[in-house]
């Protein structure tokens, strides 16, 4: 049974690749999704493997104690005791999509939020925003000053012409913004329709061609083509990391509290998620956020 409950935000700062495996389709590498809403999720096993090894780095106890009290032993001996942390799967909450005024978007969805409301609940913060209601697919939901606006309270994202529903979203910006590592622009968020998101976050992913070139010749070896899918950079994302008692106790985390101090080491840090790392791909920056006196 879990005490504690922290938020922990990831923000693309390039393209995150984790992968779900191969596939047989047009894209080779896709990145993991859900598989009842297809929306983009890093599964909670690939983050809590990046934040140990992060972790690891920065243990100062003997024998890297801390590292085993908060994410358990190693595998070889992990039925001596679990980890007092379990590590959420890792849930899109802003998407950035192209817009024909303001560069690009952050596009959430009524869904979204009503997910990260209940989330923001588990760990107990408190939360005060309304999620606008939508009139129909063509009517999004933006802020009073929004910089994407072209002409006559219309926006245009991707191929999409919406009529923009100008209204006070100050709130829902406020929890959004408690839990980003990074300042967000209140002008670029726009709400729009639960299956508007979808096509989004379905068909606007980065799509890269890779190639292997032979050393010898300097030409592309036989067969060595593929392509692989990415989050793209600016992407806003959360999981909820919960927290016991430690099963294994030190003089410095003995008790849940202790373990979520420690954890908040993670906020502000930046840390490389997924595949591909030494073309420059994967690089997050992290916040992690809980309620003070829970």
């Amino acid at each position: 049974m879990f005490e504690k409950a922290l938020i922990l935000s990831l923000y693309s700062i390039t393209p995150v690749h984790a992968g779900s495996g191969a596939e047989m389709s047009v894209i080779d590498l896709p990145i993991q999704r859900e598989r009842h809403t297809g929306f983009p999720v890093i599964w909670g096993q690939s983050l809590k493997g990046v934040l140990r090894s992060y972790y690891t780095k920065i243990d100062d106890s003997q024998n890297k104690v801390k590292t085993e009290v908060i994410f358990g032993p190693p595998t070889d001996s992990a039925s001596d005791h679990a980890g007092a942390i379990s590590v959420g799967d890792v849930k899109v909450l802003l998407f950035p999509v192209r817009s024909a005024k303001g560069v690009f978007a952050h596009v959430t969805c009524p869904m979204v939020l009503k997910r990260f409301r209940r989330d923001l609940e588990l760990a107990n913060i408190t939360v005060n925003f309304k999620i606008p209601p939508l009139k129909s697919e063509n009517f999004a939901a933006v802020s009073l000053d929004t910089i994407l606006e072209v002409q006559e309270n219309k926006i245009i994202i991707e191929d999409l012409a919406l009529n923009a529903e100008k209204q006070n979203i100050s709130q829902i910006v406020e929890a959004i913004s408690r839990i980003s590592p990074i300042s967000l622009d209140e002008n670029r968020i726009v709400i729009v329709q639960d299956d508007i998101f979808s096509i989004f976050v379905r068909t606007t992913t980065e799509i890269l061609a890779r190639v292997r070139i032979k050393a010898e010749t300097g030409t592309v070896d036989e067969g060595a083509l593929w392509y692989e899918e990415y989050l793209p950079s600016d992407v806003v994302m959360y999981s909820v990391i919960a927290i016991a008692e430690p099963r294994r106790k030190t003089n410095e985390l003995s008790t849940a509290e202790d373990v979520a101090e420690e954890f908040r080491k993670f906020d502000g840090k930046f840390v490389q998620v997924g595949g591909n790392e030494t073309i420059g791909k994967g690089f997050v920056k992290l916040g992690a956020v809980g309620n003070e006196n829970a």
